[in-house]
């Protein structure tokens, strides 16, 4: 039951108002010999278009009700047979008969028999369409249901979650010690070598390339500001703009070269920043 755990109903509720709308002008307009706009001009339209709304709205509900319970225990694939079954009893039959039995009683309200109108002959008929063709929009949705699942699944096993490091292991002498990533201030570039500086100033030489060093940092912590530099949130102090749309950076440790952001960086900056 692949979407068992996942249904909670199509929550189109808008959709079922508008469609019951639609459906009640419909009903209204096919049975009717007045004009259009004869129609809009007329007190009774109005009130029949109140309670026809009203029960085309308690049908779709039912049928809305009916296969959102389905969907929860007889998968369409999994259980074909039996779905169709219910589907056809509990989403078709079900409403077509509970659609004859309210509008017996509409026509009740003004003392007259359903049998001696025109609405099996005209009426009932575009009902049941109508029915049929809304338990083919759901069995349509559900099927796209599935395949966005499918495909959210596809990609999660494409795109394994990315490791990332919580220590830099970095070399003191003959000693190897491991630098938690909290410690870090900032990483950069500079000559033809790639360094990590610490809160406390020290400076210790990186073996991996930048865009390495980048992939395996949680991104939340750490932000590229520039092609030489990787910064932690921890260690930003302000930013400044400055021509043409840049930002200039300070952290500290401060650094000798001013850290400026470009243009096409500067708003995703701020975004990161702005937590």
């Amino acid at each position: 039951m692949s979407l068992e755990k996942t249904s909670s109903g199509y929550n189109d509720l808008y959709f079922r108002i508008i469609l019951a709308l639609l459906a009640a002008h419909t009903i209204l307009w096919f049975a009717a010999k007045e004009s259009i706009f004869q129609l809009w001009t007329s007190w009774f339209y109005y009130r029949d278009m109140a309670l026809s709304f009203l029960i085309a709205f308690l049908l779709i509900s039912e049928v809305y009700l009916a296969t959102s319970k389905l969907d929860k225990k007889y998968d369409w694939k999994q259980y074909t047979a039996e779905r169709i079954g219910l589907q056809v009893t509990f989403a078709l039959v079900m409403p077509c008969i509970t659609a004859f039995l309210l509008a017996a009683g509409y026509f009740r309200i003004f003392h007259l028999n359903i049998l001696e109108t025109d609405y099996i002959k005209l009426d009932f008929p575009v009902i049941v369409i109508l029915i049929i063709l809304l338990n083919v929009y759901y069995l349509a949705f559900y099927f796209y249901r599935q395949w966005q699942l499918a495909e959210s699944k596809q990609i999660s096993v494409e795109k394994p979650l990315r490791k990332v490091r919580e220590t830099f292991v970095v070399q003191k002498g003959a000693k190897n010690i491991p630098l938690p990533v909290e410690t870090i201030s900032y990483f950069y570039h500079d000559g033809q070598y790639n360094f990590l500086r610490t809160k406390e100033r020290e400076d210790f030489m990186v073996n991996q390339p930048l865009d390495e060093v980048q992939k395996v940092l949680p991104d939340s912590l750490f932000f590229r500001v520039n092609r030489q530099m990787i910064v932690n949130f921890n260690a930003c102090q302000h930013f400044e703009p400055i021509e043409f749309g840049k930002l200039e950076l300070i952290v500290t440790p401060t650094t000798k070269e001013q850290i400026v952001i470009s243009q096409k960086r500067a708003k995703q900056f701020k975004e990161w920043i702005s937590r």
